[in-house]
């Protein structure tokens, strides 16, 4: 298995319907009406993200130092996604989704 793993923010809707998680370092926005709801939505994107950058591209690009995602708002929070890719590539090709959906 291979991991990998994304500094994100994560907010809190100013009307207080939901959180919002952001990825910076992919571009990556997801939310959900609760934070776990909000966390599990950014790990499948982050998941499908990397199975394409390693299907296109043939690596993931590195992600910035926890240390160096700063966000100014108090009230938000840094935290750590990621995601677990097999790498054999029998499971790989099992657990291998379509692109062209």
């Amino acid at each position: 298995m291979q991991q990998y793993i994304f500094p994100a923010v994560l907010y809190k809707d100013d009307a207080g319907n939901g959180y919002t998680i952001v990825l910076q370092d992919i571009n990556i926005c997801t939310e959900g009406a609760t934070v776990e709801e909000a966390f599990i939505s950014a790990k499948e994107y982050l998941e499908v993200y990397c199975r394409c950058a390693i299907e296109y591209n043939g690596e993931v690009d590195p992600a910035s130092s926890f240390a160096n995602v700063k966000d100014d708002n108090k009230n938000n929070i840094v935290l750590l996604v990621d995601a677990v890719l097999p790498t054999n590539k029998k499971a790989a090709k099992a657990s291998k989704f379509n692109l062209d959906v």
